[in-house]
């Protein structure tokens, strides 16, 4: 009887320690598709499973709580996995893992492993919205240092940010972000996003990283653009520009990046869109590809997505991943069609 007091007892706690967390959440999308190229890097044809055609396969948990007074305490754990095979990075929460406290008056404050502010910027002008396949994500990637000897360890391919305080807040249709990764023995990371939202939608951003264990900066890359939407249409306008130094602080790319593109919804659950970047190393002629992309994705629900796209991507001699907008490259001085066809679902 003793016993079943006690279990009764640590019930009762457990379950008002529950109630008191307002709300937390389970989410994810699973993105699998086929994917046909007519040059694979290696040779040949290739047909391949492929993950995030327009969303990366993730999962993760938020949850939120009322602190009363308009303030709240939050908290987001994200991971990524292959849907096509069940792995999973050996980080477990790589994407994001952050703690937070936000108000409507005062903005958000975010501290831990989260999303750049200004790839969050960059997304709302980039023509393609930054899909996770084909999309101007790669150009970021690729030139915000992560290709550099010596990458800095806070800054994790240009879009998550490790060791990090972040403060947004929102200004009627402007929204400002901000962020720093504290350096300690990796490199501090500075992440800058600005917004407007409108029929004409504006977008700045700019981040910046150093050499682990210096003052010294080993990367640079901003974006500025803007979209208007008429209608059913919504023209997009970006340009990127991404300069990298190696370990040694010499120069090794001044990358610039031209990106324009047209949705237009069909219907209400279809939307075509046609997008276009041209990629060149300033330093490097030699060094462009330019991508053309063609793509229509149909909602069959809220959570589910049929989708297609059709790229054609021709790159110079000396074309590489710095101008590419494909996972991986294409083979320089080749002109590549890849074909990718799938189903996202959202949970």
């Amino acid at each position: 009887m003793k016993k079943q007091t006690i279990a009764l007892a640590a019930l009762a706690l457990v379950s008002g320690m529950a109630a008191a967390q307002s709300a937390v959440a389970l989410y994810g999308n699973v993105d699998l598709g086929l994917l046909t190229r007519n040059h694979a890097p290696a040779g040949g044809a290739s047909t391949s499973m492929a993950n995030g055609g327009i969303s990366p396969s993730i999962w993760g948990m938020r949850g939120t709580e009322d602190l009363g007074n308009g303030l709240k305490a939050s908290f987001n754990l994200e991971g990524h996995f292959a849907a096509d095979t069940g792995a999973s990075d050996p980080r477990l929460f790589r994407r994001q893992s952050n703690v937070g406290l936000s108000s409507a008056s005062w903005g958000s404050l975010v501290l831990g492993n989260q999303y750049s502010p200004a790839i969050l910027a960059f997304a709302a002008t980039d023509p393609r919205g930054l899909r996770e396949n084909f999309s101007g994500l790669y150009s970021w990637a690729y030139n915000s240092g992560a290709l550099t000897s010596g990458n800095n360890g806070n800054n994790d391919v240009g879009v998550f940010l490790q060791n990090a305080v972040s403060y947004s807040t929102q200004l009627g249709p402007a929204g400002i972000a901000a962020a720093y990764s504290v350096s300690e023995t990796k490199g501090a990371v500075y992440s800058l996003g600005l917004t407007y939202a409108g029929p004409l939608a504006l977008s700045a951003a700019y981040q910046a990283s150093n050499l682990p264990g210096s003052s010294e900066r080993m990367s640079r890359i901003y974006t500025v653009g803007a979209a208007y939407t008429l209608d059913t249409l919504t023209g997009k306008l970006n340009y990127l520009n991404g300069s990298n130094k190696n370990a040694s602080l010499v120069d090794t790319s001044n990358v610039g990046v031209v990106g324009a593109g047209l949705d237009w919804k069909t219907a209400a659950n279809n939307t075509a869109m046609v997008s276009i970047y041209v990629g060149k190393d300033k330093d490097n002629s030699a060094d462009k590809t330019t991508t053309l992309v063609l793509s229509d994705e149909y909602a069959l629900s809220k959570r589910t997505t049929v989708y297609g796209t059709l790229t054609y991507a021709k790159a110079k001699a000396g074309a590489t991943l710095l101008t590419t907008m494909v996972a991986g490259g294409t083979l320089a001085n080749t002109s590549t069609s890849l074909v990718n066809v799938g189903i996202r679902h959202a949970f």
